[in-house]
């Protein structure tokens, strides 16, 4: 069967980009083996909060989607989630391809099998980034003026401080994405290790909106993103501040996906010909993993 890809005019006119997602995940049908009489499987995809190229994410997608076909030998379709846990009770899946470790932990809670975890091309985690302070090396520049940009009133005055005592720094507000999201949540906790009470906190939806907007007002903010965010931000001059690991992303098998078949598609990722898969996906590899390290970071943040 010869493989399709989608057109360019496809491209063009799928906008928003969650519209074009579910249109080129729909284009896929022929794009991977199809078997006769086999089922098709069905990959779904969970980005978590970081804008991305749609047509990038669409890539990596179908190469994942692809990868799978040939070691099942079973046609794979997939879809794009921005919640992975409402699509699947409407419509199980046979494979999950999920960025965010708590959906991880609480899927591999429910059965699902661990089939590769990913390994990152920058380290994974939760960022605290902030402004340099011009002319105070080593120290971010917090509170002042620039706060009102945010709708944030602020008495403090704008200061230096080094990066140890951010925590307590009268001036701090922290600049999150979407409340209750898992950089949200993390940020918090970790905030929480280091002081007796939150600063306030202004929440935007996305990872990206949080260095976009430190980077046009300048705004003097504790940013809260994950390295694939902040290595950019850092690269520009920005600042890192500490750093919370997190576990990486993970592909993920349905309880009812025979072991045979995980045992084949793991050893495909796994696979030394991997490698335009995992550019398309931007990982830097696959490893076996522990499910144990998700149930493990799922309860940390619960306590």
């Amino acid at each position: 069967m010869p493989r399709s890809a989608p057109s360019r005019r496809a491209f063009a006119v799928c906008l928003p980009w969650r519209r074009c997602l579910r249109g080129l995940s729909a284009l896929a049908l022929g794009a991977t083996l199809q078997v006769a009489g086999a089922a098709p499987l069905l990959l779904r995809v969970q980005n978590g909060l970081v804008q991305e190229n749609e047509v990038a994410m669409a890539n990596g997608a179908q190469a994942l989607a692809n990868t799978i076909g040939r070691a099942s030998g079973q046609r794979t379709l997939w879809v794009a989630h921005d919640a992975l846990g409402p699509a699947l009770v409407r419509q199980p899946a046979d494979y999950a391809f999920v960025k965010p470790p708590g959906m991880s932990a609480r899927l591999l809670a429910k059965g699902w099998q661990l089939v590769a975890v990913a390994l990152p091309p920058h380290g994974f985690g939760v960022d605290f980034i902030a402004q340099p302070c011009p002319g105070h090396a080593g120290s971010v520049l917090l509170g002042g003026p620039s706060l009102s940009t945010l709708g944030v009133r602020s008495a403090a005055a704008a200061q230096c401080v080094p990066p140890n005592r951010v925590w307590k720094a009268a001036g701090a507000v922290l600049l999150a994405p979407a409340k209750g999201s898992l950089v949200d949540r993390v940020a918090a906790k970790i905030w929480r290790m280091h002081a007796d009470r939150l600063p306030p906190t202004v929440h935007v939806q996305y990872q990206n909106a949080v260095t976009d907007f430190m980077r046009l007002t300048h705004a003097a903010v504790v940013g809260v993103v994950t390295p694939l965010v902040s290595a950019q931000w850092r690269a520009a001059g920005g600042v890192v501040l500490a750093h919370q690991d997190m576990p990486f992303w993970t592909l993920l098998a349905a309880p009812g996906v025979a072991p045979a078949q995980v045992d084949k598609v793991r050893a495909a990722l796994l696979a030394p010909d991997a490698g335009e898969m995992d550019r398309a996906l931007r990982v830097a590899g696959w490893k076996p993993g522990d499910a144990q390290v998700y149930a493990d970071f799922l309860r940390w943040l619960k306590r």
